[in-house]
């Protein structure tokens, strides 16, 4: 596997002075002095981020998990190289190169007769691999455990993306599917950062990415080992680069002594679920809304957002901007439409307009969706 060293580091900060408006003050330095960037300095100075030649890109954007979602670009030629960056790790696990996967749309806890839908889905089309976060992985697996389906024999995995993978739903997962449930670590930015290895562990794919991990308050590197913010730099991206960029995720990088590849851990932080009573929607299916939020930010200032759900009814938009909470009445509507599919009942919402959204304190992100039902509170 190629590692980029020290002088390779310092070529691409070369680079990046000589090809980006941004980078051109950072003559002559380090690259652990060039800045530390985030979606919000890109997306505040876009202009000096893109680059000049870029030609046709193919946009999409993130979630909005660390404030509103940004716009990626993506150039024909990146997309090809990041796709046979992924393939690479699924290949360790036996994948063919001509393979079939079955995706599990974000949408599939939030109605549950899409899990029959997958189920026949999945032995209609033989999948080698199934793609999809833990708690759908989790639900369709016990949905065709329960309901008696055989599995297809193609099967060799099952990959969880986009969400923690935890010790009870991998068990769970590999004990109705009979294979191995892999994990991954990604950015919609730019794609995969570290895939499972056969020990089970996040390794970073050092050919596709530069990972640091860095003290929070004071900006430099912690020891081998300790946990901290994490920082990416592709080394793929060039029609928008992404260097020494915020994911907004914690954990530790160490070398494994016997195989000397580099080991990533995560700070495990659980996802919110709308609560219903007797039931739970994950809060993926807010990932439908990615674009509409990108666009009320471009055009209405709106910098930050979170959505609350305060009862199972009762749901209230935060909303970090300077405008009145009386010039989103259209918001309100459409995300009271969205939010009554959701939970298959109508419900009551409002718009709260702030300065600022805080960060969570043990993951510093700032979630998309927060949900304050306790766990043993009685429905309406």
């Amino acid at each position: 596997m190629k590692v980029f060293t020290p002088g390779q580091l310092q070529e691409l900060a070369d680079e990046l002075r000589r090809t980006y408006p941004f980078y051109n003050p950072y003559a002559d330095v380090d690259f652990h002095q060039l800045p530390i960037t985030d979606k919000h300095l890109i997306a505040g100075n876009r202009a000096l981020f893109e680059h000049p030649d870029a030609g046709r890109v193919i946009e999409s954007f993130t979630s909005g998990t660390t404030g509103v979602p940004l716009r990626c670009v993506k150039t024909p030629e990146e997309i090809w190289k990041l796709s046979l960056t992924l393939y690479k790790h699924r290949k360790k696990w036996g994948l063919p190169l001509r393979h079939r996967m079955l995706l599990l749309s974000n949408r599939l806890l939030a109605e549950p007769r899409s899990l029959r839908h997958y189920a026949e889905l999945m032995i209609r089309e033989d999948p080698h691999f199934i793609q999809g976060r833990a708690s759908a992985l989790c639900a369709l697996a016990e949905y065709m455990r329960d309901e008696g389906y055989s599995l297809p024999s193609s099967l060799l995995f099952t990959q969880n993306w986009g969400e923690t993978l935890h010790g009870s739903q991998k068990e769970r997962i590999e004990e109705v599917f009979r294979v191995p449930c892999v994990d991954y670590y990604g950015l919609e930015e730019f794609w995969c950062i570290a895939f499972a290895g056969q020990s089970g562990q996040l390794e970073i794919d050092e050919s596709a990415v530069y990972v640091e991990i860095i003290d929070s308050v004071s900006g430099l590197h912690v020891e081998e080992g300790e946990f901290g913010e994490v920082l990416v730099t592709s080394l793929i991206m060039r029609s928008l680069p992404y260097v020494r960029y915020r994911t907004g995720d914690i954990g530790s990088i160490r070398r494994d002594p016997e195989t000397g590849r580099l080991l990533l851990g995560l700070l495990p932080v659980r996802t919110s679920q709308i609560r219903l009573p007797g039931a739970q929607v994950h809060s993926a299916v807010f990932r439908y809304l990615d674009k509409f939020f990108w666009e009320l930010a471009a055009a209405r200032g709106v910098r930050q957002f979170q959505i609350v759900q305060n009862t199972y009814t009762s749901f209230s938009v935060r909303l970090a901007t300077e405008a009145p909470p009386s010039e989103f009445g259209d918001v309100q509507t459409k995300l009271s439409a969205f939010l009554h599919q959701a939970a298959g009942k109508p419900v009551k919402l409002s718009i709260e307009t702030v300065s600022r959204l805080e960060a969570d304190p043990v993951s510093g992100k700032i979630p998309s969706f927060v949900c304050r039902i306790s766990s043993n509170e009685e429905g309406e």
